[in-house]
């Protein structure tokens, strides 16, 4: 069997799966497949782009990331200590760079995103919710609103819960926190947090629209202005990426979930390269998960898809190992289906 004809349809490559309980794992290239605005995928690129200043870049590769929140934090806290410590007097550099930070981050955000949902046409949304629908649970690396915008689109009512609720303490507060753990409701888990979530008050939050009646990515930038910063892990090395979600109890509650599914996985725009062995180690790890169906796009001899063969492979004989030495569980199944036969948006 050729290379390229060992590459199924997507519905040939889901018929595989039966009827079981399966899930799905998106990347950039699901958003992408929405609008070819979110081929400005990372923000750290597009800040770049906008004019972040070499000063502020010089901070984020002392931070090994490009974690926007931990750079305007970082900067935020030097600024406290050097005026602590009387060794600057009203608004220093660092704050300077806070405001230039804000301002790119901002700009990447309106370069790099639409503004509000009905940017996207319904029919585009009624797609991709179909789409996901087969899917009891939906986890998703992209920072962007979209899934969230495809979820609220049901009539009924969103199909994936996602634990946010309203604050006990505020009721009528404009926002919901994270206050629950979804257990075997299906659900809806951002592996590197999203724009709409932030931290304030020692809780996670969401931007919502329900409550407010304003855009999330008007939001988002008043957000900004409140010092409510996004909470995402942008692109960085896998292991600066574990850092960071470990650091976080909701990302690490994500990741575990993740890590813990007894269903097959269906992979849609997402390379599987290096920055992401975090996950590919979870899941190679997960002796449970029985198959993986692994999307890839274009041409099945590139080397994109040659680099997805080969981490690909790099789980199958993890999970092998695993197996053999633990005597248990499933060595690892794998279909490869053109992603384009998904239709995800229509």
């Amino acid at each position: 069997m050729s290379f390229a004809s060992e590459v199924l349809t997507y519905q040939d490559a889901l018929a595989t799966l039966g009827d079981r309980r399966k899930h799905v794992l998106l990347g950039n290239g699901f958003s992408i497949a929405c609008d070819p605005v979110f081929k400005y995928g990372r923000l750290y690129d597009a800040a770049v782009s906008a004019g972040l200043s070499p000063r502020a870049q010089n901070v984020f590769d002392y931070l090994g990331t490009s974690n926007f929140e931990g750079v305007m934090r970082l900067l935020d806290d030097a600024h406290w200590v050097a005026e602590t410590y009387e060794l600057v007097r009203g608004r220093s550099q660092m704050l300077d760079d806070v405001d230039i930070v804000k301002k790119t981050l901002v700009d990447a955000i309106a370069n790099s995103h639409l503004e509000h949902t009905g940017k996207v046409p319904d029919e585009k949304k009624a797609a991709a919710l179909e789409f996901l629908s087969p899917y009891y649970n939906v986890f998703t690396t992209n920072y962007d609103l979209l899934v969230y915008w495809v979820n609220m689109h049901r009539r009924e009512g969103p199909i994936w819960g996602d634990g946010f609720r309203e604050d006990e303490d505020e009721p009528d507060s404009l926002y919901v926190v994270f206050s629950e753990r979804l257990g075997g409701q299906r659900g809806m888990f951002y592996l590197h947090g999203a724009l709409h979530l932030y931290t304030a008050g020692g809780e996670l939050r969401k931007h919502t629209w329900k409550r407010t009646g304003t855009p999330l990515t008007h939001l988002i930038k008043a957000g900004l202005a409140n010092k409510e910063y996004p909470m995402f892990v942008a692109e960085g090395s896998a292991k600066k990426k574990l850092e960071q979600i470990q650091r976080n109890g909701y990302l690490w509650y994500a990741l575990d979930k993740l890590a813990r599914i007894e269903g097959p996985l269906v992979v849609f725009g997402l390379s599987l390269g290096d920055s992401d062995s975090h996950i590919t180690q979870a899941l190679a790890d997960n002796v449970n998960m029985p198959a993986i169906l692994v999307g890839l796009h274009g041409d099945p001899k590139s080397a994109v898809n040659q680099a997805i063969h080969a981490s690909v492979a790099k789980m199958m004989a993890r999970r092998q190992d695993l197996v053999k030495r633990r005597h248990r569980g499933k060595t690892l199944e794998v279909v490869y289906y053109d992603s384009a036969t998904a239709k995800a948006w229509g």
